[in-house]
């Protein structure tokens, strides 16, 4: 298990949460060497690792992806790709009181807008231009999206 490392260039000793603990020990094995590299190299600055960033995101469905896939996935690009679509009016009414009228019922309406938006175009990131013949159903049973919202909400309150 990694639990430093050491830069060179910025005279910088970067450690783990565990490694920092046992370093307060003067009889460990952490603190002989934190000593020995203090010795080494002068100046030496000690920082914390706080998380690593995932390499790979996985969704509950399975898919596996090199990013987040919600990362770019805003309202105002949400908003672009509806106002694009030959049916944006029909989009922007339901997409317009989810996004307005269904936060009266939660906290936050982001969750019910971005699972009514991958249920309304659930190959968007594998083919985009699909879309834009306009050969698809508008999801106005909105009921089920805000149910599972609200179900999920109830469990993180419950589990904090």
């Amino acid at each position: 298990m990694e639990t430093y490392k050491i830069n060179p260039v910025t005279k910088t000793l970067i450690v783990t949460a565990a490694f920092e603990k046992a370093m307060n020990d003067p009889t460990s094995e952490e603190y002989r060497l934190y000593v020995q590299l203090q010795h080494d190299i002068p100046g030496l600055k000690v920082s914390r690792r706080t998380h690593k960033s995932p390499i790979r995101y996985r969704t509950k469905s399975g898919e596996v992806f090199r990013c987040n896939q919600y990362k770019y996935l805003t309202y105002e690009n949400m908003e672009r790709f509806i106002s694009s679509l030959p049916k944006r009016d029909e989009l922007m009414e339901v997409y317009n009181y989810i996004r307005y009228g269904a936060g009266l019922v939660q906290t936050s309406c982001y969750a019910a807008v971005r699972r009514w938006f991958e249920a309304q175009f659930p190959n968007l990131r594998k083919n985009p231009l699909r879309y834009f013949n306009g050969d698809f159903n508008v999801i106005t049973d909105i009921e089920p999206i805000i149910k599972a919202v609200q179900k999920e909400a109830q469990i993180n309150n419950e589990a904090a």
